[in-house]
């Protein structure tokens, strides 16, 4: 039978600390949650909180903070796995992408809450590092957007940041949605995909099909929404 160490178990209890909170803020809310509650939850005692945590701001803050670098480091990994592949002209890349943040949202559920509905109580860190994910990610579809433009796949009268914090704010509701109903844990890919081909057929030039060659034929845009087939408006 392993002893555990010091050092493990000041983690283990950290972590059950972590825990507890993100479960009680996601269900009371910031400001109606307290320590006592978290506490008792955990079944410790004051001290030991206040050994790991300042306050109840300090364990709200790191609580985000690891949930906001999980997300950067996503969007990162994104980034280097597209090696220059442009995810508009890749349907398959564009879904998996999608994907991978959603998945990030729906294996933190009690978190996710906080970020959708409390993340106006972080602190001053915690909202620097919000504030530079929501750019990062802005920034990434932007520059996707800007290769269509280039690659003559985008109509030209898309203004690219505009386009860019739209797919955002969207594919933002359609998560926060998933993660309140937790409607998308057993079928991340349907709704991966149905962000994606939303997003795509709403800037995407009509004949712009016939402009790319994507790697399989799971991954032809079909024509008769491009053609006006089914609901058949642009968005953007």
């Amino acid at each position: 039978m392993s002893v555990q160490k010091p050092h493990d178990k000041k983690i283990a209890t950290k972590k059950r600390f972590l825990e507890a909170a993100a479960k009680i803020f996601s269900e009371k809310g910031f400001q109606s949650a307290n320590v006592s509650d978290i506490v008792s939850a955990v079944k410790s005692g004051q001290g030991t909180f206040y050994y790991h945590f300042k306050d109840k701001q300090a364990i709200f803050d790191e609580i985000l903070i690891d949930f906001i670098n999980k997300l950067a480091v996503v969007i990162i990994e994104n980034e280097a796995r597209a090696n220059g592949r442009l995810a508009l002209a890749d349907r398959a890349l564009a879904i998996d992408n999608a994907r991978r943040i959603a998945s990030v949202f729906m294996e933190n559920i009690d978190v996710a809450k906080l970020f959708f509905s409390e993340s106006r109580y972080v602190g001053g860190e915690a909202m620097k590092r919000l504030d530079a994910l929501n750019a990062a990610l802005a920034a990434q579809i932007e520059n996707g957007i800007r290769m269509g433009l280039a690659a003559g796949m985008v109509r030209p009268d898309v203004e690219p940041r505009t386009a860019a914090l739209c797919f955002a704010g969207a594919a933002e509701k359609v998560i926060s949605d998933a993660v309140r109903n937790k409607t998308a844990s057993s079928n991340l890919d349907s709704l991966a995909a149905q962000i994606v081909d939303f997003q795509s057929y709403g800037i995407l030039i009509r004949d712009s099909a016939s402009k790319v060659s994507l790697n399989s034929t799971e991954s032809q845009i079909p024509e008769g929404r491009l053609n006006g087939g089914g609901s058949g408006q642009n968005n953007l």
